[in-house]
């Protein structure tokens, strides 16, 4: 039987998400849908959280996951974290795995970067963010969907429904048996 494994790569500016199915006869993975969106960046926190909250919560009815997976939150980086960051991206992929919790009953399985990462690494090196596409696209068999901008270059939310769909895809293979499990449930 077919179970669908629900992914989130999170943080307040853009939301890469991605549904996967997976055969557990025959471990066969298959994309179903990738994409993003964009958290409103007026109002107050509580609007921005609450809108985005909505329409999370659509994507996950949508999708109708057997499970569901989340990028867990990154607390420091040197030269790019400040507590306003941390805090913000806290609140969002907090808000999200509550939306994730109201929908299983459960909650979701929180991941790191990097154990997703290795986790989905093809050779030796550790893949970098713009690795990704070209990585979960071998992975999948899928010819990955970049969006360009009007100059021609790659827009960066290609990068974040790529890492949604890491998220998904190291899920499937924990669950498949095909990498050992380091996720937590917070």
């Amino acid at each position: 039987m077919a179970k669908t494994i629900l992914g989130f790569d999170v943080s307040s500016t853009t939301i890469g998400y991605c549904s996967l199915s997976w055969d557990e006869s025959n471990n066969d993975i298959k994309l179903i849908h990738m994409g993003y969106l964009k958290p409103i960046k007026k109002g107050t926190i509580i609007e921005r959280i609450v809108d985005t909250r909505n329409k999370i919560q659509k994507i996950i009815v949508d999708a109708q996951p057997d499970y569901i997976a989340i990028e867990d939150i990154i607390q420091f980086m040197q030269g790019k974290s400040t507590a306003k960051t941390i805090i913000m991206l806290t609140t969002f992929n907090r808000m999200i795995g509550l939306t994730a919790y109201d929908y299983l009953g459960k909650a979701p399985t929180l991941y790191s970067v990097m154990t997703i990462r290795h986790g989905l690494k093809m050779g030796k090196e550790l893949p970098k963010k713009e690795d990704m596409p070209a990585l979960v696209a071998q992975h999948l068999g899928i010819t990955f969907p970049y969006e360009y901008n009007k100059k021609g270059g790659i827009k960066v939310e290609s990068y974040d429904k790529a890492d949604g769909v890491a998220v998904a895809l190291y899920h499937t293979l924990v669950l498949a048996g095909k990498v050992k499990s380091k996720g937590k449930k917070k």
